[in-house]
């Protein structure tokens, strides 16, 4: 028997988060990711219906701090910086429940502004 989705509160099959989000809902969600890149924005969703611990993320610019530069290579600079909000852990109703800040890696690519879908196959 269906149980009411967290999100729109309708009786439905629940399938995503903690088994507490329609596929509606879900979808909804996926389109709301804008990185600016369609083919970026198509890699991201693409991983979506996988395993949680593979999931990639898009993340605002805005939400790492300290940011301090590392090294310089052929084809990346490489940083490290304060992710504020931090990994998913899990998520709850409207939400993700976060790890909190943790300072991580940055890895960016030089020319980066022209990722294109031969890059993103690449990736994948």
């Amino acid at each position: 028997m269906p149980e009411k989705c967290s999100e729109c509160n309708k009786k439905r099959r629940l399938k995503y988060g903690n088994g507490d989000i329609c596929t509606s809902c879900y979808s909804a969600r996926l389109q709301s990711i804008n990185s600016g890149n369609p083919d970026v924005d198509n890699l991201i969703k693409s991983t979506h219906g996988n395993n949680p611990n593979y999931r990639l993320e898009w993340i605002p610019f805005e939400d790492f701090t300290d940011i301090q530069r590392v090294t310089e290579g052929g084809f990346s600079i490489i940083f490290t910086a304060l992710w504020v909000k931090g990994r998913i852990k899990s998520y709850y109703g409207t939400g993700f429940n976060r790890a909190g800040s943790e300072k991580i890696v940055l890895k960016v690519l030089k020319d980066s502004q022209n990722i294109n879908s031969a890059f993103v196959k690449e990736v994948k």
